[in-house]
């Protein structure tokens, strides 16, 4: 990957900007998508990696366990309505 120029002052530009830190001048429209593409390249990258390396197995148990919670929330809600309206109901027989 090329190290990108500010065309005013010279300087490197940053990754993860549009403007030069330095002088505050902005980058080209060539510039800004030159590091879009390397972006979308290094996060191919990352996903190579954890795919060698098995990052994705901690990433899937991650998910289950957000979905196990997911779950515990839900079943909370259902009982938490049914115990409204059972109150609900009984306050409205005794009136």
């Amino acid at each position: 990957m090329k190290q990108m120029r500010c065309r005013k002052c010279g300087n490197p530009l940053p990754n993860n900007d549009i403007f030069c830190k330095f002088c505050g001048e902005g980058m080209t429209q060539e510039q800004i998508s030159a590091n879009m593409q390397d972006k979308i390249k290094e996060t191919r990258r990352i996903e190579l990696l954890s795919e060698k390396y098995g990052l994705h197995d901690r990433i899937e148990y991650r998910e289950e366990k957000d979905n196990r919670t997911a779950k515990y929330a839900a079943i909370i809600l259902v009982v938490l309505f049914l115990v409204i309206i059972a109150v609900i109901l009984f306050l409205l027989k005794q009136a």
